[in-house]
């Protein structure tokens, strides 16, 4: 079986809970791993991503930053598909 990774993402409006430091929804899809969204510090920040079209979704890829202050990577994500 041939497995094709499509990043269906990719230039897809995103939404965030907030942002902190100019660090916008939008570049955590724009390709470039040069550049992430930050939400603001909170108990239960969040982003969005609207794919445009029903698709099965057998996989997702996050690449996690370190923590600015401490070098920690995150932790503790929650994927929701609907």
């Amino acid at each position: 079986m041939l497995y094709v990774t499509v990043n269906y993402a990719l230039q897809r409006p995103a939404f965030q809970s907030s942002t902190r430091s100019n660090a916008v929804a939008s570049l955590a899809v724009d390709g470039d791993l040069n550049t992430m969204s930050c939400t603001e510090e909170s108990t239960d920040p969040w982003l969005s991503v609207d794919l445009g079209v029903p698709l099965d979704v057998g996989r997702v890829c996050i690449v996690n930053e370190h923590h600015p202050l401490n070098g920690q990577f995150y932790e503790m994500f929650r994927f929701c598909v609907s």
